[in-house]
């Protein structure tokens, strides 16, 4: 992101080559430049995975949950009521 799209392009490109050089991401969509909402310049969106050799599957169980604590409502309020 930034007000120069020559420089967010130029920014972009060496993020990518750079991500794609390492051996643990991968790079997926680029998306083309995308006017700021607000100024000049633009936005590159760039997707990242993480190649993961090992999926691991997680598996979370819940233990026997003790009874909840009950608690009684206050009793109603006998304060001044401010006027508006």
């Amino acid at each position: 992101m930034g007000s120069d799209s020559d420089d967010v392009q130029r920014t972009a490109d060496a993020v990518v080559r750079a991500l794609r050089a390492w051996p643990e991401t991968r790079v997926g969509d680029v998306s083309s430049p995308v006017p700021n909402r607000r100024g000049s310049g633009c936005r590159i969106y760039i997707e990242v995975l993480a190649d993961v050799a090992d999926q691991v599957e997680v598996t979370v169980e819940r233990e026997a949950q003790e009874q909840p604590v009950q608690r009684r409502a206050l009793p109603a309020g006998r304060g001044r009521r401010l006027s508006r």
